[in-house]
């Protein structure tokens, strides 16, 4: 009996000593979200983007870039020595390539009624378009970012560091190179681009980011 007596005053005080205590659950994934936030703090892409433009971004894509023409044909003969040749994709083999290019031809496409607006542009007189253009206003995808050969993850704090810095770096090139271009009447007029693209073996013409855009007569 003494023995029962005491197994459960034993229960009873560790009883207690649990109901008085507050059991937490690590979460990693919220200790992981705070290191981010508090990494990210000061951080400000669209700052970095814009003092970087004209005088990094814009001249290593215009210094590096080939015309779309002798991509298209190296592209066809081998897309990896092409790469090699004339594209960048930083430290990761199984990444697409990307190609800084010039083009310049007729548009022939023209579709202005998505946010993600584009033209086609035929640049060998053929009337069919070679290559898709992006017109904004939305610009998607890592292409502009993932061309660059001066800047990768490695530059950066973390992966959402490096994320808002691409998206940063679409907005800038929607609002100040591809808003300024009119609209309207865009069918048959001449364009010349200077941009980028992310090669897709799926795709039927590369679709072009462009950093630089002028209508009319190739300067």
């Amino acid at each position: 009996m003494r023995g029962c007596i005491c197994g459960a005053l034993v229960v009873m005080v560790m009883s207690g000593a649990l109901h008085g205590c507050k059991l937490v659950k690590h979460d990693a994934q919220a200790s992981k979200r705070s290191r981010d936030a508090y990494a990210s703090a000061g951080y400000d892409p669209n700052a970095m983007v814009a003092s970087m433009w004209s005088t990094k971004i814009v001249p290593d894509i215009d210094k590096r870039a080939t015309d779309y023409k002798t991509l298209r044909d190296a592209i066809k003969a081998d897309p990896d020595a092409a790469g090699h040749k004339y594209g960048y994709r930083g430290k990761d083999d199984s990444a697409p390539w990307n190609f800084p290019t010039k083009l310049h031809g007729k548009i022939v496409e023209v579709d202005t009624q998505s946010s993600q607006g584009t033209v086609g542009v035929d640049v060998d007189g053929d009337g069919k378009a070679d290559v898709i253009v992006d017109i904004g206003p939305t610009v998607l995808g890592t292409t502009l970012r993932d061309t660059l050969d001066f800047i990768d993850f490695a530059s950066f704090r973390n992966q959402i560091e490096y994320a808002q810095f691409g998206t940063a770096l679409n907005g800038y090139a929607a609002t100040h190179v591809m808003k300024p271009l009119p609209r309207d009447a865009l069918q048959g007029k001449e364009i010349t681009v200077t941009g980028a693209f992310s090669y897709d073996s799926s795709a039927e013409q590369p679709e072009v980011v462009p950093l630089a855009v002028a209508l009319g007569e190739k300067p």
